[in-house]
């Protein structure tokens, strides 16, 4: 028998028209071989998976024996509503009628006829066991999922299919499998698990959106680890040059890019999280410290990498965000930029008149950065500005017309910072790096040169990290003190933001 076979018995079986023959031949092509069998049964999905400890109901079967094929047969058709009542009659029958009878999913998954998990019910739930899972763990995920107003008041919390409809029906399943998966309570394999699910489940939905994870940038050597970043935002107070508003947030894991605001977790205090917090540019360092702690204990526990994105108005963008200090519990205090990596942001990238005008052809560059983020930075793909004393901005647009980066091997003048990066904003670049300060007797082109070099393009923000860090070790003049870098995704941007690019509906 094939698996075509196999699954025409059971077709049959849902129909109530089997013979004892095709008992007998399913019986025998279970117990002959381990096999693993979707199937499409009226409008149920059954997974038949291979190994053992096979799960129908609440029993747990050790081999396929006649038992076991009775139960199945019993199973497929109280899912295709064959038998309404099945109180009587033996014990496989009396499981099979339990309210919470499909809590165990690993063996038959039961979906809505018009649900979106057709295809995922093949591979990624296959291997979940939902039985190992508390169900407080799983009403608790169920009621974070779901919008605030859903209506799910009638709803048994331990009926795990249910659950999974009622969820599909408001597309929030892949929160329900993101939330499941950060349960700390629950084993590090079954979370690993959970977490896989949710991207299957994303990469299902939006098969062009999965193409711009961020573990692109900077993760793919990172297996294991949350892709974390503090993201702030500095603006100048309206009229006054003394006072800053600062924002920030935390984004946990952005290891799968969906359009989803809830991923952004507030640093501010409560009180402050409309407006931001009031500062002056002296105390700026203190504050970032205060949310970088905050961050910390959201992370606590967790394995991730943190990414620290600090968005800058384009005079301010020379201020050496990775010479600020930060608390360190066994040496006091330690420079920021050797701890964690940094990327500069423009401020003005997050004005939605910007965006009207500039935001598709920055999708654009950005997509062209994606297509060489695991390559040696290809040097015709960087503009390269080496003397400012003829600089035109104009003129240095142009030339970044289809370059994906700007290497910048002289220190822009404070004076001439904001035209250069009104070059970079119009053409939309997102990459520049950039030395703040001209060293004496120093080869600053090669220097550069090496660093994006060094290795795939993916990991240059880290190669910049490590760059100051061997700075750090020692007292001369180092390029590592004066390294900048712009790294502009435009799938990344500040909540406020992301909810106006939102489409009406969403």
């Amino acid at each position: 028998m094939n698996t075509e076979d196999i699954k025409a018995i059971l077709n049959r079986i849902a129909s109530k028209q089997h013979t004892e023959d095709d008992i007998t031949l399913l019986e025998q092509a279970l117990v002959g071989y381990n096999c693993q069998i979707a199937s499409q049964l009226g409008k149920y999905n059954v997974n038949i998976g291979e190994g053992k400890d096979i799960h129908i109901g609440d029993r747990i079967y050790n081999q396929w024996d006649k038992e076991a094929v009775e139960a199945l047969v019993k199973a497929i058709q109280e899912a295709s509503g064959i038998h309404q009542n099945t109180q009587g009659g033996d014990a496989a029958a009396r499981d099979i009628d339990k309210r919470n009878i499909y809590e165990n999913c690993t063996f038959i998954q039961l979906l809505a006829k018009d649900s979106n998990l057709g295809n995922l019910s093949q591979e990624p739930l296959k291997d979940l066991d939902f039985s190992d899972i508390p169900q407080e763990s799983i009403r608790q995920a169920y009621r974070d999922a779901l919008p605030p107003d859903a209506s799910v008041w009638n709803l048994e919390g331990n009926n795990i299919t249910q659950i999974l409809q009622e969820l599909n029906e408001f597309r929030r399943l892949f929160e329900f499998f993101n939330c499941l998966s950060q349960d700390e309570s629950l084993p590090e394999e079954i979370r690993n698990k959970l977490s896989n699910t949710a991207k299957n489940i994303v990469s299902k939905k939006h098969p062009d959106e999965n193409t711009n994870k961020s573990s692109a940038d900077f993760f793919s050597d990172k297996e294991g680890l949350l892709e974390s970043y503090l993201i702030a935002t500095l603006e100048r107070c309206d009229d006054d040059n003394e006072q800053f508003l600062l924002n920030a947030w935390l984004i946990i894991d952005d290891s799968v890019q969906v359009n989803d605001l809830s991923k952004f977790t507030s640093l501010l205090d409560k009180d402050e999280q409309q407006q931001g917090t009031l500062c002056k540019f002296n105390d700026i360092p203190k504050q970032l410290n205060k949310f970088l702690k905050t961050s910390l204990r959201h992370l606590r526990g967790k394995q991730y990498q943190l990414i620290v994105e600090v968005f800058l108005p384009s005079d301010l963008i020379g201020t050496e965000v990775d010479r600020w200090k930060i608390y360190d519990p066994i040496v006091e205090e330690i420079t920021l930029g050797i701890k964690y990596p940094i990327r500069l942001r423009s401020l003005e990238r997050l004005d939605l008149e910007y965006l009207d005008s500039y935001l598709s052809d920055w999708y654009k560059y950005w997509n062209k950065v994606k297509t060489v983020l695991h390559n040696e930075p290809i040097q015709e793909l960087f503009a390269h500005l080496e003397e400012m004393e003829t600089f035109n901005w104009k003129s240095l647009r142009s030339s970044l017309k289809e370059k994906i980066g700007l290497k910048v091997t002289c220190a822009p003048p404070k004076a001439k910072t904001k035209e250069l990066f009104k070059a970079i904003l119009t053409a939309t670049t997102p990459i520049a790096i950039w030395t703040r300060c001209d060293i004496p007797n120093f080869d600053h082109v090669a220097a550069i040169d090496e660093i994006l070099t060094f290795k795939p393009l993916c990991h240059l923000c880290e190669s910049v990290r490590l760059t100051r860090e061997k700075a750090d070790a020692q007292t001369e003049e180092h390029l590592g003190f004066h390294l900048a870098l712009l790294w502009e995704d435009p799938h990344r941007l500040t909540p406020n933001v992301m909810l106006e690019l939102k489409t009406p509906g969403q």
